[in-house]
């Protein structure tokens, strides 16, 4: 869940970047400040909800006697043509906020409708779709809220979650097997994470206590043949150039999870339009 402090200051953040230092004139200009309207904000396409609260926190922040009469809730799965949010503000301050609005619900809705696209995919062979941190620069939190409300589950939030150690951490030591040693030191309780690229690497760890192994850009086959050698020690996940064109297949090797930065760095927005 995401505190009322972070949508306020994300909100807050992008109305300055959208209204810059005299607002919005053209509103200014032609509409009578103290006029009032009832807004709806209708969903264009089918799609999973996300970002509602960022939305009437941009009206609330430009209208403190913003009434929300209706508002639908994040996480669900609505039809085209569904109003998803009826307000009554000054009219001025509707326009205003009303692209900082739509932004967020764009974006959000269109992880949370692609993390659902995944999710159920994956679901029906019994493993779960994870996120990565390829996301964009100071919104990772708003971005990992909306994959989980798809269904999606979050993997490293930050650099000091757990362990996840890759190919260029071992480059320049003697082996995998001593760095796993040497973060357990580190950091007893903390969860380890190792990449693996072919069946040799996976071999030399095969008796670690580690808790995941990540499988990196692997086909189908290979994963299968990993999974046999693994035998349950550990949880396996897929990971590298995961997409739509391939998921199925790599879920029906029942392998644990898969991860892929689809869900966040390549996303279409989820279109919306305001009515007044």
């Amino acid at each position: 869940m995401l505190n009322k402090s972070y949508i306020k200051i994300q909100v807050a953040n992008a109305l300055n970047e959208d209204l810059g230092i005299f607002g919005d004139i053209t509103s200014q200009a032609i509409i009578d400040p103290e006029q009032s309207s009832i807004a709806t904000i209708v969903l264009k396409q089918d799609a999973v909800l996300c970002g509602i609260d960022f939305a009437i926190s941009a009206f609330k922040q430009l209208d403190k006697k913003t009434k929300i009469l209706s508002h639908k809730i994040d996480g669900k799965f609505l039809k085209k043509g569904t109003v998803i949010l009826k307000l009554k503000a000054k009219t001025q301050s509707i326009l205003a906020a009303e692209r900082s609005a739509l932004n967020f619900l764009g974006l959000m809705s269109g992880i949370a409708t692609k993390a659902n696209l995944f999710s159920k995919i994956a679901k029906t062979y019994g493993v779960k779709i994870f996120s990565t941190r390829k996301t964009i620069a100071g919104i990772r939190e708003l971005q990992k809220y909306a994959l989980t409300k798809g269904g999606a589950n979050i993997n490293r939030m930050t650099l000091d979650d757990f362990f996840f150690i890759k190919d260029n951490h071992i480059a320049n030591t003697t082996s995998i097997v001593d760095s796993i040693a040497q973060a357990k030191i580190f950091y007893p309780k903390k969860k380890i994470t190792v990449e693996v690229d072919n069946i040799k690497q996976l071999k030399e760890i095969i008796n670690e206590k580690i808790d995941v192994v990540l499988l990196d850009n692997m086909n189908a086959k290979q994963i299968k043949e990993c999974l046999k050698l693994v035998k349950g020690k550990f949880k396996c996940e897929a990971s590298g150039n995961i997409n739509l064109d391939n998921l199925k297949s790599i879920a029906q090797t029942k392998v644990d999870r898969i991860s892929t930065g689809q869900l966040t760095h390549s996303i279409e927005n989820i279109d919306f339009g305001l009515e007044l």
